[in-house]
């Protein structure tokens, strides 16, 4: 029997006619990149998320390579990401041409086993991309208690976990800066 990896058909078809209609606006207003959709998405998620700015990008992988960049994160440096991953997370850092850093996860949750992750910090870690996997959240004090003993930056890779919360806060709003998808 084939089980697919994933099935977006299930998720499109609860909310197809809402989908169909705004595809249609979109096609026939003709704006495909930025606009005023875009525009309107952005203000509404940061309104929900209670964050000052939104930026919409391509996708995900692009958000994590526009925020490493954007943190200087260059050719020489670490990223500590977790084992048990979508693959763009490490290819991000590879991308912008540094070194990521495998750190393993906990059995139950699949997200980065934080007790594990102060052993892998280098004088050339520059950053933590903690992943929110399944809707599950990092343990999120102690990787800021650690970034902020190591200097390091934390960018959340929330591409798993829109509205999910650690302790009352939304994923993506804890680090210095969250990525969605």
């Amino acid at each position: 029997m084939h089980v697919p990896f994933f099935d977006l058909k299930i998720q499109y078809q609860s909310i197809k006619t809402e989908i169909d209609q705004a595809l249609a606006e979109v096609v026939r207003e003709g704006v495909f990149i930025g606009g005023e959709y875009v525009e309107r998405f952005e203000e509404e998620w940061a309104a929900t998320l209670g964050v000052k700015h939104c930026i919409g990008v391509a996708n995900g992988t692009d958000s994590l390579e526009i925020l490493l960049k954007a943190f200087d994160i260059e050719v020489g440096d670490e990223v500590i990401v977790p084992s048990h991953t979508w693959a763009s997370t490490a290819e991000a850092v590879v991308t912008v041409g540094a070194t990521p850093v495998f750190v393993d996860t906990l059995d139950l949750y699949y997200t980065l086993d934080v007790a594990k992750l102060e052993s892998k910090i280098t004088p050339k870690t520059k950053a933590i991309i903690p992943v929110h996997l399944g809707g599950m959240p990092v343990d999120m004090d102690s990787v800021m208690t650690l970034a902020s003993k190591y200097n390091l930056k934390v960018i959340e890779d929330c591409a798993q976990s829109h509205l999910a919360k650690y302790k009352g806060r939304y994923t993506g709003t804890i680090g210095h800066a969250g990525s969605f998808s």
